[in-house]
């Protein structure tokens, strides 16, 4: 896809997604969320479900359909995503199930980042280099690849195989179908939590699935 495709996508679907998930982030929601599976802690494995992190036996499922794009998802992971890790999923309480919303440029280079196992690094690197200086263009997901520690030619080897357009095009698909219309959203062992809330909002809801795992 071009640069300007990938800006012009942006742009509509920031519009949509980013705006909506920076709406639901303010209206602070009182109900549960939605969720799935996982692997081993910062180690993701993908799978038609998405990408997993976590002990795949873990009692309570955390999906998030989240956009490197999106301010609000910069906001979950750069906050609240590190205590949840540390506090529920390093000790095998719950699993992360990552789904990398749209521009699909960007779901493809998390992918690859995958392959090195690089995805936290490239993940986190992203979000935490959202502003400045931003991706505008396509160069610049190659530029964040390398200075998140990738193999360039690695990377770039990946990226231009379009081997995960499909996969990346099955996630968008099926969160449409599962209603989600902004980012991030989550699901929480089934229930759907939309916006990035203070830890203490998403540690009552675990802890609440928690509970009725132990009844």
């Amino acid at each position: 896809m071009t640069d300007q495709k990938i800006i012009a996508v942006a742009l509509v679907l920031s519009a949509l997604l980013i705006a909506g998930g920076l709406y639901y982030s303010k209206q602070a929601p009182t109900t549960p969320a939605a969720i799935l599976p996982s692997a081993t802690p910062d180690s993701p494995t993908i799978t038609e479900n998405g990408l997993i992190i976590g002990n795949p036996d873990a009692p309570v499922v955390i999906e998030e359909y989240t956009n490197f794009l999106c301010p609000a998802c910069a906001s979950f992971a750069t906050g609240a995503l590190e205590q949840i890790k540390n506090d529920y999923v390093k000790t095998g309480k719950a699993k992360l199930v990552l789904f990398i919303y749209p521009p699909q440029e960007l779901a493809k280079a998390a992918l690859c980042a995958n392959e090195q196992g690089k995805f936290t690094e490239y993940h986190d690197y992203l979000f935490s280099h959202q502003k400045d200086p931003g991706i505008t263009k396509e160069q610049d997901i190659k530029d964040f690849a390398v200075n998140a520690g990738l193999d360039g030619a690695a990377f770039d080897a990946c990226y231009a195989s379009d081997k995960y357009t499909e996969k990346a095009q099955k996630w968008y698909d099926e969160g449409m179908a599962r209603g989600v219309e902004a980012t991030p959203t989550f699901f929480f062992n089934g229930k759907k939590f939309i916006g990035a809330q203070p830890y203490a909002e998403f540690k009552k809801i675990i802890e609440d699935e928690l509970a009725k795992v132990k009844q």
